[in-house]
């Protein structure tokens, strides 16, 4: 499912052609809400598309007070420009996310990286993002350094899925495995954001036929299901099949993701709707209820929220 994000990261370094709501950079975060009394589902980590927190200090203090209010542990933050062009003020983010207690994962995200070639928007340069940007990034900071690097790549949004599906899935594969290498060579490991359905896409690889899920679980370290339904049932049936393989794979780590943006077609996919399956307190009963479930399995790693701008206007 294709997510709204401002992609403001990938503004100051490509061509004017390129350039997609750069103005949205420059928006201020909003006001903090107020933190809900027993928060059953803490902690949880947090995607934040919007690299204003990165340079805005009041951008970043409010952000830091939300997530201390609400159960965040972790931060997929959104750098792609800073990682290039403002390591300085993404080191000064990772320092004060350690100091406020936040584990901090750098995260990228543009689905034509599935391509296979050298320069944007090819595979080559979302692997340069981690294999020379990350390591120079790391190269420079003594603490506060971010525990992994985080892509969000979906192939099955891309218009060649629908004619070229297996030759995709199979790009797709490949970017994961060079993503793998480049992380742990430089000492991170590898988290990626994927759709709840892949175990039910047949892929033929190297002759054989196997599961989507099965293939990407083999490679990465977290596995981070784009979970995007309002109920218990819906989200705890939909991570089974990916929990049970991942059970099997010692480390391998699995995280279930919901949505809070408001607007979403079709409107359960996310806790932001005209229905009762709306809000904050709402989700709170459902994620406390799927972590109930779900932690017997040793391979739940955790419950995440798309993202920090929805989650603000969520409501009661």
């Amino acid at each position: 499912m294709k997510r709204r994000k401002t992609n403001c990261g990938r503004a100051l370094l490509r061509p004017i052609s390129t350039i997609r709501l750069a103005f949205a950079c420059l928006a201020v975060a909003s006001p903090v809400l107020a933190a809900s009394p027993a928060q059953k589902y803490q902690p949880s980590a947090l995607w934040e598309w919007d690299e204003s927190v990165i340079t805005d200090s009041q951008a970043q203090a409010t952000f830091f007070a939300f997530a201390a209010s609400h159960g965040v542990n972790r931060v997929y933050i959104e750098c792609e420009s800073a990682i290039q062009s403002n390591q300085t003020a993404l080191t000064g983010f990772l320092e004060a996310a350690s100091k406020q207690g936040l584990q901090t994962e750098l995260l990228f995200g543009d689905n034509k990286w599935v391509f296979k070639g050298h320069g944007y928007p090819h595979q080559g340069y979302a692997i340069s993002l981690t294999s020379k940007f990350a390591a120079q990034l790391l190269g420079k900071m003594t603490y506060g350094k971010p525990v992994a690097v985080h892509y969000d790549v979906e192939p099955a949004s891309l218009p060649q899925w629908k004619i070229e599906q297996n030759k995709v899935a199979n790009d797709y594969i490949d970017l994961v495995t060079r993503l793998e290498r480049a992380a742990h060579t430089i000492g991170l490991t590898l988290s990626v954001d994927v759709d709840y359905w892949y175990g039910k896409v047949e892929v033929t690889r190297h002759g054989a036929i196997t599961p989507m899920n099965q293939l990407v679980l083999d490679v990465v370290d977290r596995y981070v299901i784009m979970d995007y339904w309002d109920t218990t049932a819906r989200i705890e049936s939909q991570t089974t099949t990916d929990l049970t393989f991942a059970n099997g794979i010692p480390g391998k780590e699995v995280v279930i993701g919901v949505l809070t943006n408001c607007d979403e077609k079709p409107p359960d996919t996310s806790f932001c709707n005209k229905s009762r399956h709306s809000g904050t307190k709402y989700m709170e009963s459902v994620l406390g209820k799927v972590t109930a479930a779900e932690s017997t399995n040793v391979s739940y790693s955790g419950l995440a929220i798309e993202d920090y701008a929805g989650f603000q206007q969520l409501g009661p």
